[in-house]
């Protein structure tokens, strides 16, 4: 698996000496701040089929669903991905009966890229799909990758520390402390969002066509801890 990684360590904090602090010690108080950017490598999408009419003529669920899955299948994903989200729903203009009503089908697809999202649209694209939306964009060992950070981000304390102390002849001691803060995952998943709908006009047989579409971004996580060290 590769990752496309850009790290960045940074000390944010300035240095605080004290002549008291943990059993009256004298410490330094740091702060180290570490980024990073990774690709998504799940990526859930939500596809909505809607019946519909055009000139008169009703195109069925049926076979909405039958070229959805015949998209799917050219597109190279495998069809066990792939979760009902909702079914049989009837969406009606008001004073129809229940047998005119249109009825919707909704699908949860799990892809693991953005060039596999990208191929998948391309093979959708003459599915007259209601609605394509990414509804959640994250890593599969995204705790991990949260986890090795705020390693990095202590690591990145205590060499601000040792640089510090060192350019006035100090030394640095024992950890007297150590404090983090719970950084929000960048962009959040509303924030990763691309969707393509196509609303049937029932009455004119007409077709509005909307899309619209943000560009797929990288997931941005950033990790802060600050930490107090025992001056020697």
């Amino acid at each position: 698996m590769r990752f496309k990684l850009m790290m960045v360590l940074m000390f944010v904090a300035t240095a605080v000496f004290a002549q008291e602090g943990f059993k009256g010690e004298h410490f330094i108080e740091v702060t180290g701040t570490a980024e990073q950017e990774i690709d998504p490598n799940e990526i859930t999408v939500l596809i909505r089929l809607r019946e519909f009419e055009e000139n008169r003529q009703k195109t069925s669920l049926e076979k909405l669903d039958q070229d959805f899955l015949a998209a799917l299948k050219n597109a190279g994903i495998d069809k066990k991905r792939l979760e009902l989200a909702d079914a049989g729903s009837n969406i009606g203009k008001f004073g129809r009966k229940d047998k005119e009503a249109f009825r919707v089908k909704s699908y949860n697809l799990k892809l693991s890229s953005g060039a596999e999202l990208e191929k998948f649209l391309e093979k959708l694209e003459p599915v007259k799909v209601d609605l394509v939306n990414i509804v959640k964009v994250t890593h599969t060992e995204i705790e991990k990758l949260k986890l090795d950070l705020k390693v990095k981000a202590l690591q990145a304390a205590k060499a601000k520390a040792t640089t510090l102390l060192t350019a006035i002849g100090g030394e640095i001691g024992k950890t007297l402390m150590v404090r983090e803060w719970e950084e929000p995952v960048q962009p959040m998943y509303t924030a990763n969002v691309m969707y393509k709908a196509e609303s049937y006009d029932g009455d004119a047989g007409g077709v509005v066509d909307q899309q619209s579409e943000t560009p797929f971004k990288k997931i941005k996580l950033r990790s802060q801890i600050a930490a107090q060290f025992e001056v020697k």
